[in-house]
Order: C-alpha cells, then sequence, then structure tokens
C-alpha cells in the first residue's frame, strides 16, 4: 500500500456551545497574566535577596559619604501608587455595571496617578550623587529603580490603550477580560513598589544607625 494512500486521523472539536465572552479565571489570558507576575515577582524576589546579601557582607551600607536619600518623594510615589489601585479597582467595578463613562474616567485617573509617579522618579534619579558603575550600592540602586520605572511606563502605556478602547466601547460587563488582566498588572507594578521602597528607602537608614 502507497504511503499515500494512508489517511492520517481527523480530528474536530465543536466550539459552538463556548462563550467568546470570558471574564476571569475561564479565559487562557488570565492565566497567561498570572503567569507572567509569577515570573516577574521572582525578579522581584532575586532583587531584594541580593540587596539583603550585599547588606551582610558590606561593613560601610550605603557606602561612606553617601547618605540614604531623602524619603518625601519616593513615599509619595509609593502612596500615589496606592491611590492607583483603587482607582483601578473603581474602573472594573464601573465596567462591570456598564457604567462605561465612570470606567474610562477611572482609568485615565489611573493613568494620570501613573504619569505623576514617572515624573517624580525621573526627577529622582537626577539628584542621585553616584552613578550606576560607582559601585555595587549604586548598581544595585540604579538597576532595581529602572527596573520599576520601565515597569510602571509599560503598565501606564497599556492602560492608555484600554482607556482608548473603552472610550470607543469596546468593552462592557460581558466582554472585560482585557480590563482583568490589564488591572491585574496594574496592581503587580503598583505593589512591586512596597519591598522595593523598604529597602532602598529604610534599609540604608537602619544599617546607618546600627553602623552608627
Amino acid at each position: 500500500m502507497a504511503i499515500s494512500d494512508v489517511t492520517a486521523p481527523q480530528f474536530s472539536v465543536d466550539a459552538t456551545d463556548l462563550s467568546r465572552f470570558h471574564g476571569g479565571t475561564d479565559a487562557p489570558v488570565w492565566w497567561g497574566i498570572v503567569g507572567l507576575i509569577l515570573i516577574e515577582m521572582s525578579v522581584v524576589a532575586a532583587f531584594v535577596i541580593s540587596y539583603f546579601y550585599l547588606v551582610m557582607v558590606n561593613p560601610s551600607w550605603p557606602p561612606t559619604g553617601h547618605p540614604a536619600s531623602e524619603l518625601l518623594w519616593p513615599t509619595a510615589s509609593m502612596m500615589l501608587l496606592l491611590v492607583s489601585c483603587v482607582t483601578m479597582y473603581l474602573a472594573g467595578k464601573s465596567v462591570n455595571q456598564d457604567r462605561i463613562t465612570a470606567f474610562v474616567c477611572y482609568t485615565w485617573a489611573s493613568v494620570a496617578l501613573a504619569s505623576v509617579v514617572l515624573v517624580i522618579r525621573w526627577q529622582q534619579f537626577q539628584t542621585f550623587d553616584f552613578s550606576w558603575n560607582d559601585h555595587v550600592y549604586g548598581s544595585l540602586v540604579w538597576t532595581i529603580s529602572g527596573f520599576h520605572f520601565l515597569h510602571v511606563v509599560s503598565a501606564a502605556t497599556g492602560t492608555s490603550v484600554v482607556a482608548l478602547l473603552g472610550m470607543l466601547n469596546f468593552f462592557n460587563s460581558k466582554q472585560r477580560i482585557g480590563v482583568v488582566v490589564d488591572t491585574l498588572y496594574w496592581n503587580f507594578v503598583a505593589l512591586a513598589w512596597i519591598p522595593f521602597y523598604l529597602i532602598l528607602y529604610w534599609v540604608p537608614r537602619m544599617t546607618q544607625t546600627a553602623g552608627g
């Protein structure tokens, strides 16, 4: 019998009863964003662990001549990011209720808050009195700060797209998975600043107090 005479088995799936509207864990993209967040969390953990390891092996932390950074603007950044989690929650609640105008307003409010955070961070970068290659402390501070800065940029960019689609009435109480996954990522980016804030701005104060 010729090879061409062999018929490969055919498989088919009846998708007529499957909904194209997914709002949560029944959507593959929900699991995809959760997987992405778990990977990113491992990076955050690696930064935190590396930081504490370097604190333990370096008797002078931060290096002599580099006092701990001031707290006002980093704390303001954290508060703004936490408020943005509230506005994102309200945006999701609004779209669930088909209150699209409120959804768009809350979403743009979140983007505005993130934009203020980015301006504050950029100004902080200008005030660093050390470069990324001056010492290991500088390398870690610049790397962590830059890592989170880029994540806020990506979250604000993606959420801006969601807001624009909302203005075009793309989302509603049924078609909202894009809002759900965007909110998940936004909350991760915002809450990731808490451990970074603690190690970058409070740990140096504690080590200087202990050493002094």
